[in-house]
């Protein structure tokens, strides 16, 4: 189940007052007295083979009008509900593996997707660069909201589950949209640490990070674990 404490908070934030079904999804044990409160961040929903409501930019930011189908493809609380696929099955075994839960590891922690334009379930997170010229409109109304989902939950610890949002929001984002860098601004407010990773989907997932020195050589999944057990547990 989902903590829905929250929602009042979402429901006052612009974007989510036009797409309800992307609000964050923040599992019932994210404020467990067992573990810090954690963030995961993923990279865009997609849309069913045949859609076009997200492929014009101003429409999409404005106050598009889905069907039922392409609001399940994109209901953010709907896909971490469930383990969904390779990515949601691969975090649950690494939460449970650090923090036993005896159910579905997803309900240990919060999650949404950091660009907020789904992608063509065809061809994948390229078509927000690519595809539709939308790019610095789906960076600014990112890194917006995401600092104002960081308001809001006040993670004590977040996750990039995504070399390529983390670039985006760490070098380009936040930078120009806010000045400074990420990194302080994370310390101001609490937040006691942030790391990436490869996506879970991935090949990348299961191999080393070689140049990124906190993995210090290790795969993608063996830091992710080892950093759980070093940050997230009391």
């Amino acid at each position: 189940m989902s903590n829905t404490s929250y929602d009042s908070q979402f429901q006052s934030v612009p974007f989510y007052k036009s797409h309800p079904y992307m609000m964050p999804f923040v599992g019932d044990d994210y404020e467990s007295s067992k573990h810090k409160k954690l963030l995961l961040i993923g990279e865009s929903h997609y849309m069913p083979e045949g859609s076009a409501v997200h492929h014009d930019v101003n429409s999409w930011y404005g106050n598009p009008v889905l069907t039922s189908d392409e609001q399940d493809w994109c209901n953010t609380r709907g896909t971490r509900e469930g383990k969904s696929g390779r990515f949601g099955k691969e975090i649950d075994r690494c939460l449970n593996l650090v923090q036993p839960s005896g159910g579905n590891g997803w309900h240990q922690v919060a999650f949404l997707n950091y660009f907020l334009r789904p992608a063509d379930c065809t061809t994948g997170i390229d078509d927000l660069w690519n595809s539709y010229g939308g790019k610095d409109v789906d960076c600014e109304q990112a890194i917006r909201n995401f600092i104002k989902v960081l308001d809001i939950l006040k993670p004590d610890l977040f996750v990039f589950l995504s070399s390529t949002v983390c670039k985006q929001a760490e070098g380009f984002d936040f930078p120009k949209y806010f000045g400074g860098n990420l990194w302080d601004w994370t310390k101001s407010h609490g937040i006691v640490d942030y790391i990436y990773t490869n996506h879970p989907s991935s090949a990348h997932w299961n191999q080393t990070m070689s140049k990124y020195d906190k993995a210090r050589g290790m795969t993608s999944r063996d830091f992710f674990c080892a950093w759980l057990k070093e940050k997230w547990l009391r």
